[in-house]
């Protein structure tokens, strides 16, 4: 029981006893619950890591990129003779520069974007778990409430009263 849809939760069945569910059964149940709820807070922390990692990799990146067009401004005021060669070398790297830093850039924000709809995914299925505990909280509270009514109707009718005057018509219709 590794995953929880909302039906998973409304499905579950737990043996009836006299006083309600088995006790052992809804705490293993929600022990398990909670154990999902504890593994995807920590994926989502994870996520996070992650998010930070390739965000200090981006800022590398663009530092890179920074140098590369001061070490072509640098080859630029170099002799004459040397200009033209300097500038079709630097360009090139520049454009590999921008190429690689396009493409990390792209990398990087689809990344985000999976991160970010991941974040989403766990947001709503952490709306779906409180919303289906809210249920069974509510469902409980129903119970005990059915539960009370009926002690208080049990504590109003007299089960020996009606017992005795039934034994009592019993003799009398036979005397």
């Amino acid at each position: 029981m590794s995953e929880f849809a909302p039906m998973d939760i409304l499905g579950q069945k737990f043996s009836k006893r006299l006083q309600g569910y088995s006790q052992i059964e809804v705490h293993d149940y929600l022990t398990e619950l909670a154990r999902v709820i504890e593994g995807l807070l920590r994926e989502r922390g994870e996520l996070r890591q992650r998010v930070h990692h390739m965000e200090q990799e981006l800022k590398a990146f663009r530092e890179r990129e920074t140098a590369l067009k001061e070490a072509l401004v640098a080859a630029q005021r170099s002799a004459e003779t040397t200009i033209e060669v300097a500038r079709v070398e630097g360009q090139r790297i520049v454009d590999e520069g921008h190429n690689l830093a396009d493409r990390l850039m792209v990398e990087a924000n689809e990344r985000a974007q999976n991160i970010e709809k991941v974040i989403g995914d766990l947001r709503n299925r952490r709306r779906e778990v409180r919303a289906e505990l809210n249920r069974i909280v509510e469902l409980v509270e129903g119970l005990v409430q059915d539960d009370k009514r009926r002690e208080q109707e049990e504590r109003a009718t007299p089960q020996l009263a009606s017992f005795q005057r039934h034994t009592r018509e019993s003799t009398e219709n036979q005397g």
